[in-house]
């Protein structure tokens, strides 16, 4: 138990700097506090909040071409809201939802599901806007496979994706750390994940 309490300690801190990685401990836990965005400790694992995940998401993707609008977080899916000026301006909703953990390659299973409609806000533009998505979309493939493709820390395998955690530079340093001569989480592990009001549930146990 005092295993998983020190591995749900290190996952919370670990979000935690992530958020604000140029500032102390200290003003770093004060910021998240103030903004809603500390990860909280549950009975079974993490809590990380709407408000943290959307400042991560739109600070890892908003570009020129593409800019995060929102996160929806229920207990039935999580929905990320894009809108892509690449082609032309569209709104791009990605529903994902969280499948089966496979803790000892590292990986973590998701499906999802993408539609897009045009941003104009004209009812002639979004008709035609629409058509060109949808053109667009039959030629060239997905939004998400077009983006995930070429980043070495997913898989896409027909509707599912994929994230091996042990690719991603920022998680390297935390999934190796030690006890002893024993890596961490080689004895505790991602056991389920899921989606809840307004955040995402990371439930952790022996593995």
């Amino acid at each position: 138990m005092n295993l998983i309490r020190f591995a749900l300690f290190l996952l919370a801190l670990f979000c935690a700097s992530e958020a604000f990685a140029g500032a102390s401990f200290l003003e770093k836990m004060e910021a998240l506090k103030a903004e809603g965005k500390m990860p909280g400790l549950a009975k079974d694992g993490v809590l990380l909040p709407r408000e943290l995940l959307l400042d991560q998401l739109k600070k890892s993707a908003n570009s020129e071409k593409v800019e995060v609008k929102d996160l929806l977080l229920s207990e039935e899916k999580g929905t990320v809201i894009l809108v892509s000026h690449e082609h032309l301006d569209a709104e791009i909703s990605i529903d994902f939802r969280f499948l089966d953990v496979d803790w000892p390659n590292r990986t973590v299973w998701m499906s999802y599901n993408e539609t897009a409609k045009s941003a104009s806000d004209t009812l002639l533009g979004r008709i035609f806007g629409t058509l060109a998505i949808s053109a667009f979309e039959a030629a060239s493939g997905s939004h998400v496979e077009s983006k995930l493709s070429t980043k070495p820390y997913f898989t896409l395998e027909k509707d599912r994706i994929g994230i091996l955690l042990d690719k991603i530079p920022s998680l390297e340093k935390p999934l190796s750390t030690r006890v002893g001569r024993t890596r961490l989480f080689d004895l505790i592990g991602i056991r389920r994940i899921n989606t809840e009001k307004d955040r995402i549930h990371i439930i952790l146990g022996p593995v």
